[in-house]
């Protein structure tokens, strides 16, 4: 009983927590830098499997300029204060040589944005995909692209910390392996 109580209080947690991936305009990577956590850590608190521990909302609300209530508190909407502005214009400005950290809305129109929107935070990934299942997919959305494209765009997202990949064999229509490996691609 007590296990399922901390199911769900793990998923209310991951839930918070990529409210303030989202609100802090941050790639997950960028986040563990903000918070000054493992890029582990912090894939742990964004799928649940750890909650927001009392050290890590004591650092958001230092940083943000609220309390460490509100970190908690899923009613209380998250808003920019002079504290926040600050430390997030300086965070910015130390990191700007990192690209990877930043969520660039510049780039609603790019191909990375639209499965990163799309797919990434509508759980497409959560089980493993490959790129022709990417492809397909996009296609639904009335999104027509190359694999080769696609590719690219994957792989970002997995060097922002979006998405990992692992390579397997190649299974043909007859159901027997290939030599040939392609990534499977799923949610971090």
């Amino acid at each position: 009983m007590d296990e399922d109580i901390n199911k769900v209080l793990d998923q209310i947690s991951a839930q918070r927590f990529k409210e303030f991936i989202k609100f802090l305009e941050l790639t997950p990577i960028g986040m563990a830098a903000f918070l000054k956590i493992s890029t582990d850590h912090m894939y742990s608190l964004r799928k649940g499997r750890r909650s927001i521990s009392d050290s890590i909302a004591e650092s958001l609300a230092i940083k943000l300029g609220i309390t460490e209530a509100d970190v908690y508190n899923s009613n209380f909407k998250l808003k920019k204060t002079e504290v926040g502005i600050e430390y997030l214009k300086n965070f910015t400005t130390t990191n700007s040589h990192n690209p990877n950290f930043f969520v660039n809305l510049k780039n609603e129109k790019s191909l990375t944005f639209k499965i990163r929107t799309l797919l990434v935070e509508n759980k497409y990934f959560e089980s493993e995909k490959r790129v022709i299942q990417v492809v397909e997919e996009l296609k639904k959305h009335q999104i027509k692209v190359n694999s080769e494209k696609a590719t690219k765009s994957l792989l970002y997202l997995v060097d922002t910390g979006y998405l990992t990949f692992q390579k397997k064999p190649f299974i043909k229509k007859d159901g027997t392996e290939s030599k040939l490996s392609v990534n499977h691609y799923t949610e971090q």
